[in-house]
């Protein structure tokens, strides 16, 4: 293996993860509600890793940009 090749094997960065308590405070809601949501269909599914549960942050960032979509395009008439 060459030296670039082992250094761009390496570049890539994985987006941090979040726990449902992190999920919970930084959107205001209760635990419960993030469940509500994930069966819904309205949030993204968390991935399990043992017996803890997680969010990326980019696609909690990306939920919350979709959601406010409309609001942030509105323009008075």
């Amino acid at each position: 293996m060459t030296t670039l090749q082992a250094h761009t094997m390496f570049d890539y960065q994985l987006p941090a993860l979040l726990t449902k308590a992190q999920v919970c405070t930084r959107l205001c809601i209760a635990p419960r509600t993030v469940e509500y949501m994930v069966k819904a269909g309205n949030f993204p599914p968390p991935v399990r890793i043992g017996k803890q549960v997680f969010w990326s942050e980019k696609s909690v960032f990306s939920w919350q940009q979709s959601l406010f979509s409309q609001q942030e395009a509105w323009a008075p008439a």
